[in-house]
């Protein structure tokens, strides 16, 4: 029997490829491709999970946990007082890295203010009550 050129190449070929298809087969799941997990390592891998969880999570959200606007979320309703004149607004929207927020009154104007010091010039007062139903008073400056 005489074996060809091309079948010769052909079987060369598949014991090349072999490695590499073998390769690329899905991960093992444990328990159905028979990878056996002890209860220890699972509750190892379950804790690094929740560890890095955590991590990501503060690592995504800083704004929520700091900064001196952390206390106030959007929706809240604000009493806003400048000179003699009280007003009342809706919080829409807040820029914790700018100290910023974005209050619409009900006659549907809308003013950014930034958070600014008691000391500054027409300084606005923005009180507001937090999660635990405490007063909050600040202090915020028209955004030019």
């Amino acid at each position: 029997m005489r074996i060809t050129i091309l079948t010769q190449l052909v079987g060369i070929a598949a014991l090349t490829l072999a490695p590499a298809v073998h390769a690329q087969r899905p991960p093992a799941i444990p328990g159905v491709t028979g990878t056996i997990v002890t209860p220890e390592t699972a509750k190892d891998e379950k804790k690094a999970e929740d560890k890095a969880g955590a991590a990501v999570k503060d690592t995504l959200t800083p704004a929520e946990k700091k900064g001196p606007l952390s206390d106030l979320k959007e929706g809240t309703t604000v009493v806003i007082r400048h000179a003699s004149e009280v007003t009342e607004g809706v919080v829409s929207k807040i820029n914790h890295t700018a100290n910023e927020i974005t209050v619409r009154y009900d006659n549907r104007k809308v003013e950014k203010l930034v958070l600014t010091d008691a000391d500054t010039p027409n300084a606005r007062t923005v009180e507001y009550s937090d999660d635990t139903q405490h007063k909050v008073k600040r202090y915020f400056r028209l955004k030019s």
